[in-house]
């Protein structure tokens, strides 16, 4: 691979937003969905998702330029390797995702990183006039892409959740926070005889059911709109993917003492979250850690700093289980 002089990194480095709002765009309009059936001229594109073809056409050779989409001769387009992780509904998505991360409501904090370098504090509230999870609640299309969002997350760790825990003698697992239930969802269909219980805000557990049912898990998966900070449901089996990361110390501490509290003895926490290494060596969590900066109270940590968070719940740590995702699963049991 030929060097590349740091000048040119550096503006690949700064120009690397406009590729996520590129995604955005693509993932928006759905232009991946239009080309599943095979390639289009531009115009016709522009026709099916109410587009001007020559700005159309413009984004889409842009993208192509980043290797998503390929440009075919007079203005054609197809779907390529990359472009189909923008169709929705396939597996390895990442369009809810795209959709969510160049919104507004990840987006506006990030235009205030400066702020929360200085203040270490979210810029959300400046951002967007209310917290971010608030700021979902009255803007149910952007809370419903970052619900996808978090599904395309959970699809990348689900299968091997189920691969590296046995849960054939669990009788009911939690998934705290679960949003439309991925991860319980995958959990069910692998161990026939476990229960689930999904518990999420009201406005996400009401969405929630309509894919359960459509699943045909709806008889096995109890549905909670509540608070994991005042209760969470009984169950042998805590699942919390993406939970912790959001939060402080403090709060993360209450929201394992009440899964603690709903456990029988031996029952057990499994947290799913981005790793910070312990020798400092880079990876997606450090960028993950940037984002909960902006965005929330929350943070991204080390093994050793989830244990100190379980032990102060009253939990005992237990196993760390790498994936071949970004994700961990992180254990700890009740004694």
């Amino acid at each position: 691979m030929d060097h590349v002089p740091p000048p040119q990194q550096m503006f690949q480095h700064i120009t690397a937003y406009w590729v996520t709002q590129l995604m955005g765009t693509a993932a928006s309009l759905g232009l991946a969905d239009c080309l599943e059936a095979g390639p289009l001229k531009v115009a016709e594109i522009a026709t099916k998702v109410g587009a001007n073809a020559d700005a159309l056409y413009r984004v889409m050779r842009a993208c192509t330029a980043v290797g998503v989409f390929t440009e075919q001769t007079d203005k054609t387009f197809a779907n390529n390797a990359l472009s189909q992780t923008l169709r929705s509904n396939v597996p390895g998505s990442m369009r809810n995702f795209a959709i969510a991360l160049s919104a507004p409501g990840h987006w506006r904090p990030w235009e205030q990183l400066t702020e929360a370098v200085k203040s270490g504090k979210s810029t959300a509230h400046a951002a967007l006039g209310q917290e971010l999870f608030e700021w979902y609640g009255t803007h149910p299309e952007e809370g419903a892409a970052f619900t996808g969002a978090m599904h395309n997350l959970a699809a990348l760790v689900a299968a091997e959740v189920t691969q590296a825990i046995d849960f054939s003698s669990v009788g009911r697992v939690v998934d705290v926070g679960g949003a439309n239930a991925t991860l319980v969802s995958a959990v069910l269909r692998a161990f026939p005889n476990t229960r689930g219980v999904l518990l999420d805000l009201a406005h996400v557990v009401e969405a929630v059911k309509k894919t359960l049912a459509a699943s045909g898990l709806a008889e096995r998966c109890e549905t909670v709109g509540g608070d994991f900070f005042k209760a969470v449901p009984k169950g042998d089996v805590m699942l919390l993917k993406q939970i912790l990361h959001d939060w402080n110390d403090e709060q993360c501490v209450a929201i394992l003492r009440h899964c603690a509290e709903s456990l029988p003895r031996g029952g057990r926490v499994l947290v799913v979250e981005m790793i910070i290494s312990e020798d400092g060596k880079p990876s997606p969590a450090h960028l993950m850690d940037a984002n909960m900066l902006v965005l929330l109270p929350g943070k991204e940590r080390t093994a050793t700093e989830y244990g100190k968070l379980f032990s102060a719940a009253g939990l005992t740590p237990g196993r760390l289980l790498p994936t071949h995702s970004p994700f961990s699963i992180i254990e700890a049991i009740k004694a």
